[in-house]
């Protein structure tokens, strides 16, 4: 395959995989560039919504498009190759609405309310999960709601927190308490993104994904009714945990693919053809995007939780482990005309080695959801 046919690749795969699940997506967010789209994401989140794209992985039967794991990796790669930041970003929206899908089809009313809710307003939901730390197991949280009456109160900061900014709905992870502050386990709590006692704060002070709305949202006594906070107790419990864990790793890792499709733009139209370093790095590309996809298979084809798990995690791991050095070549074959005009391909290439800080991280892989993990994936370094 030849520089220009790679090119072309690029494009038409980035085009099928976003129009394919929102008509006019593609034209919408190829109106800039992907610099403008870093520098202010606001327009990408306000298209996806306009398109109906947040609702990507909301089940059919409550307003959304029921998309396939396969189309949803397609459809992070693409989004990534245009906007890498919303790509990140947005990863933490569709993970944990595939995960209430689950519960809300098994029959759970109010994980299908609020599925309902989210699919009938395309609204962008942020997503506040435990940090993920060596040596700290996931299930030491930041976030408590106590019991008052009907409703919770709920404490806690978050941070970073993706969205914090475009979010329309905040979940977290938070531990139940009752009146007394004795323990009643962990629940998924849904914040309206305007409660009073919500606050954003300036965090994240990073170059990479910046456009990303990573800032710290902080909680204090937050008022939120009975019927949205979900109780992660018995079998449903450890499954949507399983599943949020299961998602996450396939679209945080497609996220992080188109990002280096994003990086194989780079290369001028004179130094394509022939490029041995940049057929080499889409050959990469390709090859990683294929084993997400097996791990895609696992969950459309109703394989055991565990190994939907297994192998959304070893993919993960792979694309870890070889995405920093496929950046590299694709760096080096845009050439120092390109490093010399502009530091957002360089910015990129380090960017790429950031999916190692996701959870759950090497050495943080113990907590409820991840029980399943067999010895290897687990202990892996």
């Amino acid at each position: 395959m030849t520089g220009r046919e790679i090119e072309d690749v690029v494009v038409a795969d980035a085009r099928a995989g976003l129009d394919a699940m929102a008509d006019g997506l593609f034209a919408a967010l190829s109106a800039r560039s992907a610099e403008q789209h870093e520098q202010d994401a606001g327009p990408a989140f306000a298209a996806l919504k306009r398109t109906r794209a947040t609702a990507l992985l909301v089940p059919r039967e409550y307003a959304g498009t029921g998309a396939s794991a396969a189309d949803a990796v397609r459809f992070q790669v693409a989004l990534g190759t245009l906007a890498p930041a919303v790509a990140i970003a947005t990863t933490m929206h569709h993970y944990k609405i595939a995960a209430l899908g689950r519960v809300a089809r098994s029959g759970d009313e109010r994980a299908a309310a609020i599925a309902k809710d989210l699919g009938t307003g395309a609204g962008l939901l942020a997503s506040g999960g435990a940090e993920s730390t060596p040596g700290h197991d996931l299930r030491t949280l930041g976030s408590w709601a106590v019991r008052d009456g009907a409703d919770w109160l709920v404490t806690g900061l978050k941070r970073p927190c993706s969205l914090s900014t475009s979010m329309d709905v905040l979940s977290l992870m938070a531990e139940l308490r009752a009146a007394d502050g004795a323990p009643e386990g962990y629940a998924q709590v849904f914040v309206p993104a305007g409660a009073e006692s919500l606050e954003r704060e300036p965090f994240w002070t990073s170059p990479v994904f910046g456009a990303a709305e990573s800032h710290a949202v902080r909680l204090s006594g937050v008022r939120v009714p009975d019927d949205r906070v979900f109780p992660l107790r018995g079998e449903t419990g450890r499954r949507f945990a399983t599943d949020c864990y299961t998602w996450f790793q396939l679209l945080i890792s497609a996220s992080y693919l188109g990002v280096a499709r994003c990086l194989a733009t780079a290369t001028p139209a004179d130094r394509r053809a022939g490029s041995r370093r940049w057929t080499e790095a889409f050959d990469g590309l390709r090859r990683l995007q294929a084993e997400l996809l097996d791990a895609a298979d696992a969950i459309d084809t109703g394989r055991p939780a565990g190994d939907q798990l297994n192998l959304a995690v070893r993919a993960r791991d792979r694309v870890e482990d070889e995405i920093g050095a496929l950046g590299g070549l694709l760096l080096r074959a845009a050439g120092g005309g390109t490093f010399a005009r502009t530091g957002f391909f360089t910015l990129l290439a380090g960017a790429l080695h950031a999916i190692a800080f996701h959870p759950p991280q090497r050495g943080a892989r113990e907590g409820i959801g991840l029980e399943p993990l067999d010895a290897e994936s687990k202990d892996r370094r």
